[in-house]
């Protein structure tokens, strides 16, 4: 019960908050690649799972899920839970 309120609470946080913010697509990193310049966003950081990304749209998390991405969550946290390419 714990972990699924986690997950939601991850799947929630990019879309509460400033524009601006880093988000992190989740998913093979080319797919996400295409999808965040889709979207109109800079990518910050390929990681292995996961892109981070940031754009200043404040609907930008609407516009990642409308190109394709399957989950985004917020960047910060997101990325902590993902490897680095070189690691």
């Amino acid at each position: 019960m714990v972990l699924g309120a986690w997950i939601a609470i991850l799947l929630a946080m990019p879309f509460v908050g400033p524009a601006g913010r880093q988000v992190a697509v989740i998913g093979n990193g080319s797919a996400a690649v295409r999808i965040i310049a889709a979207a109109g966003g800079r990518i910050i950081e390929v990681r292995r799972g996961a892109t981070l990304t940031q754009s200043d749209d404040p609907r930008f998390v609407q516009r990642l899920y409308a190109n394709g991405a399957r989950a985004v969550v917020e960047g910060r946290i997101g990325a902590g839970c993902f490897a680095t390419n070189g690691a």
